[in-house]
Parts: structure tokens; C-alpha cells; sequence
């Protein structure tokens, strides 16, 4: 049986059959991938403690009959990131980064760059190093530069004519960001203001670890974030899952 070993991240587990379970992992020589992970569901599974989000772990992968499927038999736990998964806010920020990997990344396509963003994320977010949706809304910049979908922030994507101390609206599948004088009336228009597009200049030149030197007061940060996430399902032409449920979390707290 041809073993190959990996170096992951757990990004969902459901039940399967009886005792097993199916993962999702994403992992820096693989991509992203599905597993199944026999008698994961027993009470002395031995594999269990390595199936929590965002644990971890070097995994041992082999082939199953499935052509798409891996079966996980061996995993050795590096890192369950403990801090992250004291609070049930923490936990959905967490969520919501599995849930953009899990839609906007394609199967079996490494990329050692956005294995190494995620590190850093995960490192940010239980350092505490600024809000989650700060630290979320940065990565999705830097997610969107990484796989291909670059946003031009600098200058109008269409004419382009500079863009400082503009209003400007972001359009996927466009290059970004538009002047008014180009951007047709549409609902796939996302409105950004001309401190929100110095935000998003900031966010993709700043490293992970002093995002938090961004201070933004929380309606206004509220909304970077959400009109990048937008911007992201827009690109990827997949919803996001988990972001109604956050938001209805977050505002209990």
C-alpha cells in the first residue's frame, strides 16, 4: 500500500457509516483533500484527538477505492492551537476560515503560500493580534492576491486613472476596483469609500502579525469585512456557508 505522508489542517469531520468519519484536510502537499478516517467515532479511537478543526497534524494518506477519496491511518498532533477554541466567537471566526478554504480552494492543487497565510492567520488570531474580522478580512486579501484574483487597488481597473481619495466599487471577474466614471449601475457593484480602499492597501502590504496596527472602529470594520467576503463568493461564484451564523454569534457577544 503506498503511503504518502502530509503535513495538515483539519478543516471538517462528519459522520460516516457506523464509526468512521470523512474529513476535510488541507494540506501543504496535497491541497486540499477528503479523507475517511476508519472507527474515528469509537471512544478509544486513537485518531480522534487529531480531527479537531484546525488541528495540526502529519497525517499518514493512502488512495481508497474512491478515486477522490483518502484514508487516513496515522496522524501525529503538532499544533490543536488551544487558545482558539476557548470561546464559542473564537471558534465561529474559525469556522468561517475553513469554510473559505474548504469553497474557494480546488481539490489537490498545493500551493505552499496559502498553507504558510494560514499558519500566520491561525499564529494572529490566538495572539489576539487585533479583531477577528480585522484578521479575517486581511487574509481574504491576501488569499484573493495568492490564488490568482489580484485586486488592483492603485488604479482604476477599467481607464486606468488613479484611484486616491475616490469612492470606488469593486467588481469581481473586472480586476477589482473601478472608477465611477466606469463602473455600469448593477447589483454586483460593492461600494468601497476612500478610507476603506486605504484600508484594503494597508491590509495586503502589512505581514499578519501587526495587522492589528490597523484601529478601526467596529461599524466601519464590520463593513470591510463583509464587502470582502462578498467580493470573495462573488470571484469563487460560491456562497459562504458559515457567515450568517457568525454574524447572528457575534452579536450576542
Amino acid at each position: 500500500m503506498n503511503f504518502q505522508p502530509a503535513r495538515g489542517f483539519v478543516l471538517a469531520a462528519s459522520p460516516y457509516a457506523e464509526a468512521d468519519k470523512i474529513v476535510q484536510l488541507y494540506t501543504l502537499q496535497w491541497g486540499r483533500v477528503r479523507a475517511l478516517v476508519k472507527g474515528a467515532r469509537k471512544p478509544k479511537s486513537r485518531l480522534s484527538p487529531a480531527l479537531d478543526l484546525f488541528n495540526e497534524s502529519g497525517f499518514s494518506l493512502h488512495k481508497g477505492r474512491s478515486g477522490d477519496l483518502y484514508v487516513l491511518s496515522q496522524a501525529k498532533v503538532l499544533d490543536t492551537h488551544p487558545e482558539l477554541k476557548k470561546d464559542l466567537p473564537a471558534i465561529t471566526a474559525l469556522q468561517v476560515l475553513a469554510d473559505i478554504l474548504i469553497q474557494a480552494i480546488h481539490d489537490a492543487e498545493p500551493h505552499p503560500d496559502i498553507y504558510g497565510l494560514v499558519r500566520r492567520t491561525l499564529a494572529a488570531l490566538e495572539a489576539k493580534a487585533g479583531d477577528p474580522e480585522l484578521i479575517l478580512a486581511a487574509f481574504t486579501v491576501k488569499f484573493l492576491d495568492l490564488s490568482g484574483y489580484p485586486l488592483e487597488l492603485d488604479a482604476c481597473a477599467e481607464c486606468g486613472t488613479s484611484l486616491e481619495k475616490k469612492k470606488i466599487h469593486l467588481i469581481p471577474h473586472r480586476g477589482g476596483a473601478l472608477c465611477g466614471d466606469c463602473c455600469a449601475s448593477g447589483p454586483e457593484r460593492l461600494k468601497v469609500s476612500p478610507a476603506g480602499l486605504e484600508v484594503l492597501k494597508k491590509m495586503r502590504t502589512l505581514p499578519m502579525e501587526k495587522i492589528h496596527i490597523l484601529k478601526l472602529k467596529p461599524p466601519f470594520l464590520r463593513e470591510i469585512f463583509l464587502t470582502m467576503l462578498e467580493y470573495l463568493e462573488r470571484t469563487i461564484e460560491k456562497r459562504l456557508k458559515t457567515v450568517e451564523y457568525y454574524l447572528r454569534i457575534s452579536s450576542k457577544f
